[in-house]
């Protein structure tokens, strides 16, 4: 697997500097940085003329300078359908929800005004900005009881959907139904319900529009740009109703649209193992679609789940991993017959094991410290603690991830 990426966040650069950061991505292996560029808020990490600011530095053009340095790709990260700045000032815009009406930050993915808008910010970061790939989030419905507007119910209509009936199935599922009716429209779509298809077709076109409608200007600006998106694990698996109707994400489309997509496969998050991980990846492969498995890597995770996880994907169809997210587990690498440690979490950790084995720490590692101990040999695993609590930790080199057997993930031709 010789991708190593990690997903970050603007507040560990500010807090950090983007220098230091890349050096521990470096020592830890780091290929792809996936940097948030535009967040849920809708402000931007980087000097734009359309969309409001996060903050005064510009972190992108840091982050950039500091990773092409040390030659590791950089990803422009964009949430591309949730913008609450967008949406305070155009609230005709927003997703509408079945019963609440138009609440949350969130976008209709067939708002034109907003498609626009986000286009004009893709073409700034792409013009102005060295990135070496655009990757798109949250380029999904959320929730099936999202979209549900007067529009959105016109065109499930004039698709083929009864809509009396319809909604007669959204309520048993989703509001007075009984326990065992909790997958009743999910069911109605595996049983091949013709209204509840059309439905499902029409919010998959809106998925897939609305990622070309993203995609083709920034091919038309940088030819040689890798488009990926962070996709959920549902449409992997072979019973894809799930996903076909709360997200309209399809696997087959991302083939065709992506250069790599990145399945979320939080392990912790949906309850798995690393054979969970696994089955997503062999899922989307199936599909057809080149992946980097995006792995568990912050609360809920340890270090013990983490590399299950990585070495449940070994002579997997994969290109590689990504860590969601740097700032959230303890970072761990041997230099020079020491193992070093960073913590960037907010509590002190106050235990780490190797190999089942208390490591001599001297006193506490504080949150934004680092510091090393000897060691006689390389250790296996670590995990860390902080007090009595477990959190994630990642040590290089025990996966088999090394920057000499890093491949590149560019466009294929």
């Amino acid at each position: 697997m010789p991708v190593l990426g990690v997903w970050l966040w603007p507040e560990t650069v500010e807090k950090s500097g983007a220098e230091k950061t890349l050096n521990r991505c470096v020592k830890m292996g780091v290929t792809d940085i996936f940097f948030l560029t535009k967040g849920l808020s809708g402000r931007v990490s980087f000097r734009s003329g359309i969309a409001p600011r996060g903050q005064e530095r510009d972190l992108l053009g840091e982050v950039l300078s500091a990773a092409h340095d040390r030659g590791v790709r950089v990803h422009a990260w964009f949430t591309s359908a949730n913008d609450e700045h967008y949406k305070a000032l155009h609230p005709e815009s927003g997703r509408c929800h079945y019963v609440r009406g138009k609440d949350k930050g969130l976008i209709s993915l067939t708002d034109e005004g907003y498609l626009s808008y986000i286009r004009g910010i893709l073409r700034e970061a792409a013009r102005n900005y060295d990135i070496d790939g655009l990757h798109l989030d949250y380029i999904r419905y959320n929730h099936l009881t999202y979209g549900w507007d007067e529009k959105d119910v016109m065109r499930y209509a004039a698709a083929g959907a009864d809509m009396a009936h319809v909604r007669a199935l959204m309520d048993r599922t989703f509001l007075r139904g009984e326990k065992n009716e909790e997958n009743c429209i999910f069911d109605a779509l595996r049983a091949g319900d013709e209204s509840v298809r059309a439905m499902a077709r029409v919010r998959r076109e809106d998925v897939r529009r609305f990622a070309r409608e993203l995609i083709l200007p920034i091919r038309a600006e940088r030819k040689q740009i890798m488009v990926s998106a962070a996709l959920m694990p549902e449409g992997a698996y072979d019973d894809t109703a799930f996903a076909d109707l709360h997200y309209g994400q399809s696997y087959e489309d991302a083939a065709v649209l992506y250069d790599c997509v990145l399945p979320m496969a939080y392990s912790q998050a949906y309850g798995k193992d690393g054979g969970w991980v696994r089955r997503v990846a062999e899922g989307a492969h199936k599909r057809n679609v080149r992946t980097v498995m995006g792995l568990h890597a912050f609360e809920g995770g340890t270090g013990k789940t983490l590399l299950e996880d990585i070495r449940a994907l070994k002579g997997a169809p994969t290109e590689g991993i990504c860590l969601f997210r740097a700032g959230a587990f303890v970072m761990a690498w041997h230099d020079g017959g020491r193992l070093w440690l960073y913590n960037p979490l907010e509590a002190s950790v106050t235990a780490v094991l190797a190999d089942g084995e208390p490591l001599p720490l001297r006193a506490p590692l504080e949150p934004g410290e680092e510091s090393s101990v000897p060691l006689s040999a390389f250790p296996k695993e670590i995990r860390a603690f902080t007090e009595n609590r477990e959190v994630c930790a990642y040590l290089a080199g025990t996966d088999g991830l090394t920057r000499a057997e890093n491949e590149s993930i560019d466009q294929q031709e």
